[in-house]
């Protein structure tokens, strides 16, 4: 994928992925500035991240050793990281709290902001 990025640009696989970065029943304002931010991306930029990602070591058994207040935020319709990926390390994070935003896809900070800045708020309360 990040030689595609390379060799065609944004375009197309901007176009591709933004109903997994956007629940589809959350078009306009939100997809539309999404496909903005996607679609204006450096392809470098991107290229590097989709190889970032690819290449990291596998953290899961240092989720036990987190000690501070911790947030696991997912949308109920996310593709990227499904629910029960974010059931996964809140059940290791010892105390985290988990948050399914639902109708929410990966993105549920712009598509349900008031779910999202909640939650944010109340794990702020408790630091």
């Amino acid at each position: 994928m990040a030689d595609r990025l390379l060799r065609e640009g944004m375009s197309g696989y901007a176009d591709e992925v933004l109903w997994k970065m956007v629940a589809r029943h959350n078009a306009g304002p939100v997809s539309e500035h999404v496909s903005r931010m996607m679609h204006n991306a450096p392809a470098e930029g991107a290229a590097a991240a989709l190889r970032g990602r690819a290449e990291r070591p596998d953290y899961t058994e240092l989720l036990g050793t987190i000690t501070v207040p911790t947030l696991v935020v997912v949308g109920s319709d996310d593709e990227y990281t499904p629910v029960p990926d974010a059931e996964y390390m809140h059940e290791r994070v010892p105390g985290s709290a988990l948050v399914v935003v639902d109708g929410a896809a990966h993105m549920p900070n712009l598509e349900r902001p008031e779910v999202f800045n909640k939650a944010v708020s109340e794990l702020l309360a408790q630091a």
